[in-house]
């Protein structure tokens, strides 16, 4: 498995943007010496003057501007929520200044050991180095160097070799970008720290301080998780000071915050970019939320933990009360529970073990346990870890069906390592594990005689493989793993940590099932840490703290990746969270902490108001009257803040903050499952598996007309072919106030040569933009025949090149000279159905609608519940047609038809009529949009609606007869049926 990084991202792009926008050609002179980045120009001024306008164009509030960024050194903020792709941002940033700027010496300083690895492992792992080099086209590569602690050594100290290797890397080397990458611990001022030490032997170009030759590059830096590097922190003094670079670029979802005797602000220094966790939720740019803790049985909601066992003759515990109220008392042997509470009367300690205690009701209790005032039912953590197996398997089926599977993870935080993992000393019972086996198991049995061997015979095969080796499906990691030299816990670790491929591979490379998928930890795995197919986590232990509730979930929320590594961004996936009762709050916390970011308070302007009016088909003075009628607003158009969640409710139009179905607590509204009406299904089977069918899209029908041959040569003439170029300088070495300067000489230059053979540069080429081989060979001899091509220039950069300029082009100049052809494929299951063709009986409210109201539709709907996205849909829902015989929304994204957009399109709405003598016409799709005019559409809708229209004329050509049509705000679907029947 390879996973695929995906470039273009918008919510990336504007990121990268932001930072190289700041800069223009003239912000940089010529660096000095060949070991530095060009110099920065701190012009405050023209700086200042740029970031004003990077931060109108991204909306940012120009009170961000911080003048004490542009002292000695610029700073620049870039705010982006936890799994939106922080560090992708960051190396994309390093290459974009390379090839803009030519700046080539870049620091990435990081909190944390486990932060270190992960950048460290994606900068260096090789679907990285591809997608830049060949899918960006960036024709360069990063030489990474990692700064470690040292091992004290006797003898002569030698210069840190890492060092050595980042200073002396040459600015003439065009295809090279030299980044040091460093945890802050390093990052010292002692003067004994491996930076700061002066009695090594010799460094590069006569440095002997590694700190004074790292600051003779004029690094760029780039600081991640800002808000462990508050400024008042030794480390930060330590890089402005003595590495003093010339820009400071800060990457955070989290940034410091300052609080002063009238105030509490956030640190931004030159705030470029803020996507908040509001935009990365409503955006689907991750997973939203659904928090879940199991009730206690009693009223009071409190439970007991076991804190220590003190030799065999007492115990400590502690009551934990709703709100983490904790008391702590210390009972014996003999003693009643009732001293905790009066409701644990009759309950009594009959014996004291190592590490446990008996109980009169015949029950075990280790340390580190908790269990309710019902002592009686399952300890606390067992039905958690009930709960949130229930959950997994709820998820890992769903994912299990699709045509491309995705590998389910679930991940458990616990606050006692020994019970899950075997301490040899003590000989203590892993009571955790144990329990968890014990579950796992009896849930398998019970999901197997549940399946169809027809349906479901995949998932069959991989629940036996998990239940002939249980132990194989879970692993942990816990930092004092580190020093354990067991082998079995090494590939556990090295699977956690550094395989991420294989983790999130449902087979290994022999072939076998790969069942591991529930990761045991003791918040080892936080920041710096990530897995995109986390589905659950259980958090087993209370933190007890105010801690951001956004980075306690952030291990969670990447969006999934397929079986064959593509990101998966057109669904609206959830991630389970299992907490206990003392955080029952959890998710109107989250809720609060993510609209609080946002503007307290606004003004609806004339504009929204005749905007939205118009969006609803009505006066916009009727409107106003409305809302002032039911005190949504003030007669100065302010939102009463305390009618505002009514008010979004009401009209969803004019709402700000959190999407309600971002952030849901399953303890007040439980996952609705719709059920698919078997009967209807029957009438629209043809239909379903008629769109259902795979087809390719082909730009071959432009070939009769020369259209696309002659586009083709144009953009060959578009500087495709170019020399990389290498220069070579004679230099003479002087000596001066002990730096070593640089006197320049004349020098050659030579090319950097990486030829393809021709044919292997035409296959790559068509590989990326399925542009046939014949009629790139045909643009190729034309281009020859008034352009010279150097077989040199036939390399793998002149690809990269080629198929950017094709990718901007064919958005703008494709439309109507493009077809589609049906494959062979076979149809696989589909989120209607299973393999076999049968229908499936329910399906998640969330796939047609993330609102709903409580009313049975009409028989001729395809669902028992009115599920919607829009006013627009629930309309469609609800308009009864008489020539209807049967209709349904598509579920999101189900449908994939390609597009020259480069972006699969699914429709809305599916329809199965008949004319007035009976005859059916088995032909209506429609695309909703809930907009007034086709010109409100945007140009990337426009795009993928008129694909659509020749897909659907494609199904018709191939025998199936199947109109396509655009609905908008102002037509009804009676409408668009009486032109279809005409």
């Amino acid at each position: 498995m390879e996973l695929i990084l995906k470039n273009g991202l918008p919510h990336q792009e504007k990121a990268v943007n932001a930072i190289s926008n700041v800069f223009t050609e003239d912000s940089f002179k010529k660096n000095t010496f060949y070991f530095a980045n060009p110099k920065l120009d701190e012009d405050k001024a023209t700086l200042l003057e740029q970031i004003k306008k990077v931060q109108k164009e991204n909306a940012v509030d120009s009170e961000y501007i911080n003048l004490n960024g542009i002292e000695n050194y610029l700073n620049l903020d870039i705010k982006m929520e936890t799994g939106t792709g922080k560090t992708y941002v960051q190396v994309a940033t390093i290459f974009e200044l390379h090839k803009k700027f030519k700046i080539n010496k870049f620091i990435i300083v990081v909190p944390t050991l486990a932060i270190k690895a992960g950048t460290k492992q994606f900068i260096q792992d090789s679907y990285t180095k591809k997608h830049f080099k060949n899918v960006c086209g960036y024709g360069t590569e990063i030489e990474l160097q990692v700064l470690e602690a040292s091992k004290a050594k006797k003898g002569k100290k030698r210069f840190p070799g890492v060092i050595r290797e980042f200073v002396s890397g040459s600015s003439q080397n065009a295809n090279k970008i030299y980044v040091l990458l460093t945890n802050m611990a390093l990052f010292s001022t002692r003067q004994d720290a491996m930076l700061n030490r002066n009695d090594y032997d010799y460094g590069p170009e006569g440095f002997h301080r590694p700190v004074e030759a790292l600051k003779a590059t004029k690094p760029f830096l780039i600081i991640d998780e800002p808000h462990r590097f508050s400024k008042e922190q030794k480390t930060f003094d330590f890089i402005i000071n003595d590495i003093q670079p010339q820009c400071i670029i800060r990457f955070g979802a989290t940034f410091p915050i300052i609080t002063t005797a009238k105030t509490t602000f956030k640190d931004y220094h030159n705030l470029l970019y803020n996507l908040t966790a509001c935009d990365a939720f409503n955006q689907n740019l991750i997973k939203g939320i659904a928090k879940e803790h199991f009730e206690p049985l009693s009223n009071k909601e409190d439970k007991v933990k076991i804190m220590s066992v003190q030799s065999k003759t007492a115990v400590k515990l502690n009551y934990i009360q709703k709100g983490n109220n904790t008391k702590s008392f210390e009972l014996k042997k003999g003693d009643s529970l009732s001293l905790i509470s009066t409701e644990l009367e009759g309950i009594v300690i009959e014996a004291i073990g190592s590490n446990y205690i008996e109980l009169s009701n015949g029950q075990t209790k280790f340390q580190g346990e908790e269990f309710i005032n019902d002592i009686y039912s399952s300890s606390y953590q067992e039905q958690m870890l009930r709960l949130a197996i229930d959950r997994h398997f709820e998820t890992e089926k769903i994912n299990f069906d699709r045509k491309f599977k995705i590998k389910t993870l679930a991940l458990f935080f616990i606050d006692d390592i020994h019970s899950y993992r075997k301490d040899d000393k003590s000989g203590k019972e892993t009571y955790l594990k144990n329990t968890f086996e014990r579950l796992l198991l009896e849930k398998i049995n019970e999901i197997l005689p549940k399946l169809s061997t027809e349906n479901d015979s995949d998932y069959i095969e991989y629940l036996k493989a998990s239940k002939l080796d249980i132990s194989a499906c879970h692993a942990g990691y816990f930092s004092q793993d580190n020093t354990n030299s067991d082998e079995e816990i090494a590939n556990q670790i090295n699977e956690i940590l550094f395989d991420k491929k294989k983790l999130l591979s449902i087979k290994t490379e022999d072939g076998k099932l790969n069942t591991r998928r529930f990761l045991f930890s003791k918040w080892t795995l936080k920041e710096g840490w990530d897995n995109p197919n986390v589905f659950t986590i259980a958090k087993l232990r209370s933190s007890g703290s105010e801690n951001s509730k956004i980075q306690e979930v952030g291990r969670g929320l990447r969006l999934p990746v397929d079986e064959n590594g593509n990101r998966i961004s057109n669904e609206d996936f959830k991630l389970n969270y299992i907490i206990d009762f003392t955080e029952a709050d959890f998710a109107e916390k989250l809720v609060k902490e993510i609209n609080d970011e946002l503007p307290k308070g606004f003004v609806i302007t004339e504009e929204q108001l005749q905007k939205i009016a118009d969006k609803l088909g009505v006066n916009s003075d009727d409107l106003f009257t409305d809302l002032l009628i039911k005190k949504f607003i003030d007669r100065n158009n302010n939102v009463v803040i305390e009618n505002s969640n009514q008010f979004f409710e009401e009209y969803p139009n004019f709402a700000i903050g959190l999407n309600n179905n971002k952030i849901s607590d399953r303890n007040k509204v439980k996952e609705r499952k719709v059920k698919i009406r078997v009967a209807q299904y029957s009438e629209i089977k043809t239909l379903w598996e008629a769109i259902n069918q795979k087809y390719l899209l082909f730009y071959e029908k432009i070939e009769n007309d020369n259209y696309l041959k002659n586009e083709l040569v144009s953009l060959f003439k578009n500087d495709v072919f170019v020399d990389v170029i290498i220069s070579s300088k004679r230099e003479i070495l002087n000596t001066s106030d002990g730096l070593m300067i640089l006197n320049e000489s004349s020098g050659n230059q030579y090319k950097i040569i990486k030829k393809l053979a021709y044919g292997e540069f035409l296959k790559r080429i068509n590989k990326q933009t399925n542009i046939p081989i014949q009629l790139l060979n045909q643009a190729l001899i034309e281009y020859s025949k008034t352009n010279k091509i150097d077989e040199d220039k036939i390399n793998e950069s002149s690809v990269a090149k080629f198929v950017s300029k094709f990718n901007d082009w064919k958005i703008n100049n494709l439309q109507g000279r493009f077809s589609y052809v049906k494959t062979n494929i076979k149809l696989n299951g589909t989120s209607l159905t299973f393999a076999n063709g049968t229908p499936k009986l329910e399906i998640t409210q969330g796939f047609i609608g993330t609102n709903f109201i409580e009313d049975t539709p009409v028989e001729k709907y395809l669902y028992d519940t009115v599920a919607f996205d829009s006013p627009l849909e629930k309309t469609n829902i609800l308009e009864q047609v008489s020539e209807v015989v049967v209709y349904g929304k598509i579920p999101s994204r189900s449908i994939s038809i390609p597009t020259i957009a480069g972006e699969s399109y699914s429709p809305d709405f599916m329809y199965v009529v008949k004319k007035s003598d009976g005859n059916k016409i088995l032909n209506i799709i429609v695309e909703t949009k809930d907009v007034k005019k086709e010109s409100d559409l945007r140009k990337i809708e426009e795009v993928k609606i008129n694909c659509a229209k020749e897909f659907f004329k494609q199904l018709t050509i191939d025998g199936y007869s199947v109109a396509f049509y655009e609905q908008i705000s102002t037509t009804k679907m009676k409408q668009i049926i009486d032109d279809v029947l005409v």
